[in-house]
């Protein structure tokens, strides 16, 4: 994580595609040739001054990269600022008027952990294989709410690239927003996908309950993808 290119060596990870015997073998010889031919004929370059001017101009590279990013202080300050802070501001929103939006979220949890069981999503439009640049693309997801109400859910569009190793990578959140109720009782939500991204992108559609008050949008643990 902390490798820049002058603060130390890096060996080329090898992705999880890769057998894992292999990706040992293969990384071991990666760490004994640098050692070999780098790390080692630095270490004893002394050149007649009894250490290695390069490995202690490294060495302090290191140090200077390194150090601020990777140490307790650090670690610290990124739980308070991206957990504790934002727990301890989550308990006030939830506290005030004598604790009224808590129990107001333990109620909408309630009603979720009821009615879920019974929430069904499908598509409805002509999915498309594939589309060209400047075309729209209408999405359209057809919810049976099992009693639930519209707001109650988000239904989400991910939209992102593939990665190297063939992972689905996302780039970008968009929501669809309900326009009717059709002759089933089914709520339709609708998105046209006007593609964010330059190039071959791809997208996946998911559903889950949502609520103001989560203090993270999936801690129902629920969730439907199409």
């Amino acid at each position: 994580e902390g490798y820049n290119g002058e603060n130390g060596w890096a060996i080329t990870p090898h992705g999880p595609q890769y057998d894992s015997a292999f990706r040992d073998r293969e990384e071991a010889e990666a760490l004994l040739d640098i050692l070999e031919t780098q790390v080692i004929p630095l270490y004893y370059k002394r050149e007649g001054h009894g250490y290695s001017e390069g490995w202690v101009k490294m060495s302090k590279a290191s140090m200077k990269s390194i150090l601020p990013h990777f140490n307790a202080q650090r670690m610290v300050m990124d739980y308070v600022k991206g957990y504790y802070t934002r727990a301890s501001q989550h308990r006030r929103v939830l506290g005030e008027d004598n604790g009224a939006p808590a129990r107001q979220l333990a109620e909408w949890k309630n009603k979720i952990a009821q009615q879920w069981h019974g929430v069904s999503a499908r598509r409805v439009d002509e999915a498309q294989p594939n589309i060209h640049a400047g075309e729209m693309l209408p999405i359209h997801v057809a919810m049976q709410l099992n009693g639930l109400d519209a707001e109650d859910v988000q239904v989400e569009c991910l939209v992102g690239t593939e990665s190297e190793a063939g992972d689905f990578q996302i780039e970008d959140h968009l929501f669809l927003e309900p326009v009717e109720t059709n002759e089933d009782g089914e709520v339709i939500f609708k998105l046209d996908l006007d593609p964010p991204l330059p190039g071959l992108q791809y997208y996946k559609l998911r559903a889950y309950p949502y609520h103001a008050l989560l203090a993270h949008p999936f801690e129902s643990g629920w969730m439907i993808w199409l």
